[in-house]
């Protein structure tokens, strides 16, 4: 227990996105991706328009992104959808970006005080499909905004 309490405490990653990773990570249809390291690397290989300085930064500053798709019909999905915004919610991750319509979309939460320590994305497309990427590392607030524009 104590070792376990002081992983949640170095990497701060998220106990719902966790507990919602635990809870398919058995199933059959489930897509996982965990990374850690440094992602200067993987930055690159993405088509994103950024500067190079702005790219070091934003992989330096990552510790582990972790990336999974949930199974499931479009009733399940709409509810776990529901209930991880609300449970993020509880663990006090603010809204950073919205985009899209009621159920499908994307949003961007984040956590952490005058820097940012936990990033997670849900992406919903119109087919019910859902997403959940989580980037636990030591964000600057004003570069994530401007990636975001």
């Amino acid at each position: 227990m104590l070792v376990f309490a002081f992983a949640q405490a170095v990497f701060g990653q998220s106990k719902s996105v966790d507990a919602l990773y635990q809870k398919y990570k058995s199933s059959e249809d489930f897509f996982n991706l965990d990374l850690s390291g440094n992602f200067l690397g993987l930055a690159k290989s993405f088509n994103v328009t950024i500067n190079e300085a702005d790219q070091k930064k934003i992989s330096q500053s990552m510790e582990k992104i972790r990336l999974f798709k949930i199974p499931g019909t479009a009733e399940v999905l709409s509810n776990e959808y529901n209930a991880l915004k609300k449970s993020l919610q509880k663990e006090r991750f603010e809204v950073m970006m919205e985009a899209g319509k009621r159920n499908e979309g994307v949003i961007i939460y984040g956590k952490g005080g005058a820097r940012i320590k936990d990033i997670v994305l849900i992406v919903r497309d119109e087919d019910g499909e859902l997403m959940v990427i989580e980037a636990v590392g030591d964000f600057d607030p004003g570069l994530i905004s401007e990636l975001g524009a």
